[in-house]
């Protein structure tokens, strides 16, 4: 029986699976089982109906961990019945029917979220990704039965300090803040994330 839980890395709207790369070697060094599935971005509920899906396939116990807008995704995908916890990196968590932009008109607006043009990685719905990302509402919110782990990049341009404090404080999670780390967290500060990983599958074995 597999009781080690798998560690499920999701990636952000911006990148791919590799913005992983030094955390996965960190985690498989420890004996943390890995998986990095590509995030599809057809839109938040598309996509964490995937990633349910992804995550119900795998054998034993599954960690969600996303970064940016995998967070996002995570959030609403962690209804799984064999996710056992959620780690979210500079991202927001949602409560269901809440939006980016819902939860950002809350907070000081981030740098980066005035500057991403609409008409980026459009579908085939003819809806474009990046307003889906900012403008969908999430279909649901694991972090209300499953434990939380969240990471605070205080340099961050692409998420709000404010609302990803915000979301922690609501979802009760173990919140980590890096005051000097951007966006890219999984790259900049790869000891730090996988530590955080490490921290929720001890917790969930």
């Amino acid at each position: 029986m597999v009781t080690t839980p798998t560690a499920l890395l999701l990636h952000g709207a911006f990148t791919d699976a590799s913005v992983w790369v030094r955390v996965t070697a960190r985690l498989r060094h420890h004996a943390v089982p890995v998986t990095a599935p590509a995030n599809p971005l057809g839109g938040l509920a598309a996509d964490a109906a995937y990633i349910s899906c992804v995550a119900s396939r795998i054998a034993g116990p599954v960690v969600l961990v996303g970064h940016a807008y995998g967070g996002t995704v995570i959030s609403a995908a962690g209804t799984a019945p064999n996710v056992v916890g959620l780690v979210s990196i500079a991202a927001y968590a949602l409560a269901e029917g809440e939006s980016v932009r819902d939860l950002e008109r809350r907070f000081p607006s981030p740098t980066v979220a005035g500057r991403l043009g609409e008409t980026a990685h459009p579908l085939g719905t003819g809806h474009p990704f990046a307003g889906l990302a900012r403008t969908e509402a999430a279909p649901a919110a694991a972090w209300r039965t499953r434990p939380s782990w969240m990471l605070l990049a205080g340099a961050d341009p692409a998420s709000s300090p404010e609302a990803v404090r915000f979301c922690a404080r609501r979802a009760e999670a173990t919140l980590l803040e890096i005051g000097d780390a951007a966006h890219a967290v999984p790259l900049s500060h790869p000891a730090d994330v996988a530590e955080l990983i490490r921290d929720a599958v001890r917790a969930t074995t």
